[in-house]
């Protein structure tokens, strides 16, 4: 009795794929995890910048109603994405984050899982997890990744 021989069509085409597609870190598709990560991340740091106190005051050199919520900034990363708040001109985002002591003396109670930024992400997980799944089944779908773009099998190269 004969042996019986599979032969995938295109798997080498697959894997210089996935080879090209892992080592290439400026690739398509490491732009589009990036990307889907800082549009996954987006809906929480909008959802913290609409929570975070304002200032009542008139703007002046020492008071800047909206910097902090202006801090709230998205990144994406080939791993995910992060939301940050607070910059060199912002050092006080921690303190109004978290609480603690400041040098001053002043005081706010310290909450360790934070007042905007973590309640934020809590409440829009689900969302965001949603959003990261759908840009990445997106990228993966698209011919801008694969060389074989076509079902055909005649027309696979291998």
């Amino acid at each position: 009795m004969p042996a019986t021989a599979v032969g995938v069509v295109g798997m080498k085409a697959l894997r210089r794929d996935i080879n090209r597609m892992s080592s290439d870190v400026s690739g398509p598709l490491y732009r589009a995890i990036k990307a889907a990560g800082k549009a996954a991340a987006e809906p929480v740091a909008a959802r913290a910048r609409a929570s975070l106190p304002t200032d009542e005051r008139a703007p002046s050199r020492w008071n800047a109603p909206g910097r902090l919520a202006g801090s709230v900034r998205t990144s994406g990363t080939r791993t995910g994405a992060a939301v940050r708040m607070g910059r060199a001109t912002v050092p006080y985002a921690g303190w109004i984050e978290f609480g603690g002591t400041r040098p001053d003396g002043s005081q706010r109670e310290f909450i360790p899982s934070g007042r905007y930024l973590w309640p934020a992400a809590q409440g829009l997980a689900n969302e965001a997890a949603a959003l990261y799944s759908q840009a990445i089944g997106q990228i993966l779908n698209s011919p801008s990744v694969w060389t074989n773009t076509t079902d055909e099998g005649a027309a696979v190269h291998d």
